[in-house]
């Protein structure tokens, strides 16, 4: 496939043009999809102490939300490919799209966790569909350049991050209240639907999809890859989610500047987005894969062992820019390892993502509990070095292969 050429054959050149690398009209579609979908995902973080306080939940209670979205991404990444197969790309982007905002309607209308819970299950389910096909159909969209478009498409999911705590808090200091937080989304995607829900998403056809049916097997260098990303996602959610405690615990600050310091990780994380889109452009992503690798762990090697909080903070910072590009760049080249069976190999990363969600951070608070959040912290280390181990042995493979 020649730079520049798209999935399903026909190259519109109404998008902009960089270097053969071509933005039309269903790729800029993607991004925003991807950026509803980080901040549906993002927002139930910043929610969640209005949530406990009107639903009088403890933290065991409240954390099954994060769960049941990380269960839901883990089981629609078993099947998410028969249904892109049966009902294509457009459905599963749009289709996706829409169980999240109906997901987000019953979370904000449910008087109690029985209708909580289920609601977050429901917005892993449609948002894992939403994100698995969206990394298939910029992948096979974009040939070579799906390193670029799905490290683009990345950067506008870590922008739209940001802004779901600064939006959840300008709401509840308007008066206005939590809920409209995740009411505004749903009406940004309307918006979005109107302006691009007509647009073709190409895809499989039926013949192509029960030929994929027939042959779901991926070679042993995508399981590699596949290893490597689930490591940097427990990774990258171990800090996210367990950072501002031990910020708070290990280096001296307050609880609630901890939780602000922790920002400078997420924004961290999108600059390295950003750097690694541009890089993209002219490394292989194995290259990418081992030199931010390794940045993330001279950064969390500083965080982790600095006892004052302005080392603390320049390692999480450079961790956050390390770790940023890890996802983007595994996921393309995992797709791109398996060309013959892009949805599933999409498919199947959502397991490894979601899987890490659901027991990375949970086993390092198992582990806090016991030995402290400092001593902890360190289940981080051998996660990256195995991560960069796995790089190495990936760029090995494909020189060798050529």
């Amino acid at each position: 496939m020649r730079r520049g050429d798209i999935g399903d054959g026909s190259v519109r050149r109404t998008g902009f043009e960089q270097g053969g690398f071509v933005r039309d009209p269903a790729t800029w579609a993607s991004y925003g999809l991807v950026g509803y979908f980080a901040f549906m995902e993002t927002v139930l973080g910043p929610i969640m102490p209005f949530l406990r306080a009107e639903l009088g939940l403890g933290y065991a209670a409240a954390s099954l939300h994060f769960s049941a979205f990380a269960l839901g991404a883990v089981l629609l990444g078993l099947f998410g490919d028969r249904i892109v197969g049966r009902w294509g790309r457009h459905a599963g982007l749009w289709g996706g799209a829409a169980g999240m905002a109906v997901g987000a309607l019953l979370l904000i209308s449910s008087p109690g966790v029985a209708g909580t819970v289920p609601a977050a299950f429901a917005m892993g389910v449609c948002g894992a569909l939403l994100l698995v096909t969206s990394e298939a159909l910029l992948s096979d969209r974009h040939g070579e350049w799906g390193a670029v478009a799905l490290s683009e498409s990345n950067v506008t999911a870590s922008a739209c991050a940001i802004a779901a705590p600064l939006l959840v808090g300008a709401f509840a200091a308007a008066g206005l209240g939590w809920r409209f937080a995740l009411v505004a989304p749903v009406a940004v995607l309307v918006l979005l639907a109107a302006l691009s829900y007509s647009q073709p998403m190409g895809g499989s056809s039926r013949a192509e999809a029960d030929a994929r049916t027939r042959a779901r097997h991926l070679p042993p260098l995508y399981w590699v890859f596949w290893v490597l990303v689930s490591l940097g996602v427990a990774s990258e959610w171990c800090v996210g989610y367990w950072g501002a405690d031990f910020l708070a615990g290990e280096t001296g600050l307050t609880r609630p500047g901890a939780a602000t310091a922790l920002t400078v990780f997420f924004a961290a994380m999108l600059a390295g987005r950003l750097a690694s889109s541009r890089l993209a452009r002219t490394l292989p992503p194995t290259i990418l894969l081992a030199a931010t690798l390794c940045v993330a762990l001279v950064g969390f090697l500083l965080f982790w062992l600095s006892e004052g909080a302005l080392l603390a903070m320049i390692g999480l910072f450079v961790t956050g820019l390390g770790i940023g590009s890890v996802y983007p760049l595994g996921v393309s080249a995992a797709i791109a390892s398996a060309p013959d069976n892009t949805d599933t190999a999409a498919a199947r990363l959502a397991v490894g993502g979601g899987g890490a969600v659901l027991v990375a951070p949970f086993v390092l608070g198992a582990v806090a509990d016991r030995a402290g959040i400092g001593t902890a912290f360190g289940i981080v280390v051998p996660m990256l070095l195995a991560a960069v181990s796995l790089a190495l042995i990936a760029g090995t493979r494909e020189r060798k292969a050529s």
